[in-house]
């Protein structure tokens, strides 16, 4: 008997000795395989949060009148990060090209000219020029993973000719290959709506005058109109690659898409003119209480939040820039501001609905682990917040509380902002799936049958009465 009770302990023994899960070495490697997604959410949090704040640098540093009519498409549509220059430069050149390659075709009547980027456009641009510089280093280097990818772009600090370089062991020179194939996956990568163009002239356009460019980019801080005239004859495209025409929806459901982008478009006017009531009220109240006047350059960011029983209670936080009053300084910058309004009307917001008001003297992303306003961060807002607790859901947290690995939005508000029925086939093609998986259930009449009025309501209250 205690022969056995002693093979038995020594059967045991050797049994925790082979199995792999109670070996030091296991238990190593198995706390190291918990931490890899860790890290590689560290370091993407950390790079988009990078490309982030250099698009908040280039929105300052464009002129207001451009920024809001010409180039507002250019940026928030083509205005990608990945390139020959630093990610600064890249975002302007690409946002001045595509403009003046693929301009609005909307009629100026129906044009949506305002001082207003959103946060989740930002959010989506960062998302995008990140997937393209991953895709551009792994077309170059294929013996890279993803995770050695986002290594080497944020020692480089996401410009892609140091990342190449640090991938291959060398020194970075500041100069890239002009293969247009590593610049089209990129671009495709990156989900750019033209990625054959973009490729062709970052690889044949943009190296003929670049030393030009960069003279205008490096010379001075901020872009007035003739500097981006001047940069736009510079970058006028050569004849581009043939675009494959669109596929068209059947008429029926085509006129219903067109009626749910019209009415989605209409619900963002009524947004936009409700933000930039807030921030004119915003900077009288701060006026008032300071005596310092500003006007406003741009918005270039904001959250609205759902609070208190049945969320009935509205917090709008926004993110503005603002130039001091009198004539503007060629070496100045706009100041960075946060406000918040509590309930605001949808017109004529009036200074008594804003709780907060507040230059932020350091408009950078917060740190890496920490965020000071946790509802901003819950909904997956970015956006600048000042130090202390002041506004709605300011105090301090852990980023576990709120991060996870959901990516941006499917759609954003520019994709209505600038839709173009020729060009933006994939919003058509989303909203088309997306009606035939809603009709494909439904036992009803046949459709031909159904009031028009009768589909229109559902469609309305279905993909255009949500918060946006």
């Amino acid at each position: 008997m205690a022969g056995r009770s002693n093979r038995g302990r020594r059967a045991k023994r050797d049994s925790e000795v082979s199995d792999p899960s109670s070996s030091p070495q296991s238990s190593s490697s198995q706390q190291a395989a918990e931490e890899k997604p860790n890290l590689r959410r560290r370091t993407r949090r950390f790079l988009l949060g990078l490309i982030r704040g250099y698009y908040v640098d280039v929105i300052s540093r464009l002129p207001a009148t451009e920024l809001r009519t010409t180039l507002a498409r250019g940026l928030l549509v083509g205005g990608h990060c990945y390139g020959r220059l630093h990610p600064v430069h890249n975002i302007i050149v690409n946002s001045i090209w595509y403009a003046a390659a693929f301009p609005f075709r909307a009629a100026s009547t129906d044009a949506i000219d305002v001082d207003v980027i959103s946060s989740d456009a930002i959010t989506r641009l960062a998302h995008r020029s990140l997937d393209g510089l991953v895709a551009y280093l792994r077309h170059n280097c294929p013996a890279l993973s993803h995770d050695d990818a986002l290594w080497h772009l944020s020692l480089s600090r996401a410009t892609l000719h140091g990342a190449a370089a640090s991938a291959l062991g060398a020194v970075s020179s500041g100069r890239m290959e002009l293969e247009a194939d590593p610049f089209q996956e990129a671009a495709q990568a990156a989900r750019h709506p033209k990625p054959a163009a973009l490729a062709l002239f970052a690889t044949s356009v943009l190296p003929a005058v670049e030393r030009d460019v960069l003279s205008v980019l490096t010379g001075k801080r901020n872009l007035f109109s003739d500097d981006i005239l001047r940069l736009s004859a510079m970058l006028q495209p050569l004849p581009l690659p043939d675009e494959v025409q669109p596929q068209l929806c059947p008429p029926k459901l085509s006129v219903r898409i067109d009626r749910i982008i019209a009415k989605r478009r209409s619900c963002f006017r009524i947004l936009y003119q409700n933000l930039l009531d807030i921030a004119d009220a915003a900077l009288r109240k701060f006026a008032r209480q300071t005596g310092a006047r500003y006007r406003l350059h741009t918005i270039y960011g904001l959250n609205v939040v759902q609070a208190g029983e049945f969320l009935l209670d509205q917090y709008f936080h926004i993110n503005f820039m603002a130039w001091p009053k009198g004539k503007q300084n060629q070496s100045q910058t706009p100041l960075h501001f946060f406000a918040e309004a509590h309930k605001p009307p949808p017109r004529n917001c009036s200074e008594e609905d804003i709780t907060l008001c507040c230059m932020l003297v350091h408009a950078q992303p917060s740190t890496g682990h920490v965020d000071n306003c946790y509802v901003c961060a819950k909904s997956k807002t970015n956006m600048d917040h000042p130090n202390g607790e002041e506004h709605f859901g300011g105090h301090p947290h852990n980023s576990s509380e709120t991060e996870d690995d959901c990516d941006c939005p499917s759609t954003v508000d520019v994709d209505y902002r600038f839709f173009d029925p020729g060009r933006d086939i994939d919003l058509v093609k989303w909203y088309a799936d997306k009606i035939l998986c809603l009709d494909r259930p439904k036992c009803r009449v046949a459709e031909d049958d159904e009031d028009d009025e009768v589909i229109a309501q559902r469609d309305i209250s279905i993909f255009c009465t949500r918060s946006i």
